[in-house]
């Protein structure tokens, strides 16, 4: 697995959060957010999709474990009340990349915890992890997705 570590700059994201285990929440928010995204920003900014999570779903109760569907956005942008929006600090990650079915990127994050960061001399950050899915989840066939995994690691 090839791994990077990568300096980003802060960013303005709006989503839709959902609660569950990721299996369920991710595809639910999805979901909840597609309709918005057709009506707002199709046309007006390149959407970049985000997935974001907050909780790690071995240590937090299934039914609080947070999932946010996000979408990057300019600074500029006005949303409505259908979403959220906030800033993702800028941060240093350790960034891998997978391509194939999403339901075997918990193997990919499981790696990039257990073999590559205890190697790394890293810690990580408090910050939420990120999958970035370089195409539409609803419009990309599972097989050929491909997601990008953040994980924010602390300064050194």
């Amino acid at each position: 697995m090839e791994v990077r570590v990568v300096k980003m700059g802060e960013f303005s994201v709006a989503g839709i959060r959902t609660y569950g285990p990721y299996d369920t929440s991710a595809p639910e928010a999805w979901t909840m957010l597609a309709p918005w995204l057709d009506r707002t920003a199709k046309d007006s900014f390149e959407v970049i999709y985000w997935g974001i999570m907050h909780d790690d779903l071995y240590m937090t109760p299934a039914h609080s474990i947070r999932y946010e569907a996000a979408v990057s956005i300019p600074a500029d942008f006005r949303h409505d009340d259908t979403v959220f929006v906030r800033t993702i600090p800028s941060c240093e990650y350790a960034v891998a990349e997978y391509t194939g079915p999403y339901h075997e990127v918990q193997g990919i994050w499981l790696r990039l915890l257990w073999d590559w960061l205890p190697l790394s001399g890293r810690c990580p950050a408090t910050q939420p992890f990120m999958e970035q899915y370089i195409g539409s989840p609803a419009n990309t066939s599972s097989a050929l997705m491909t997601t990008r995994l953040y994980l924010p690691l602390a300064p050194l």
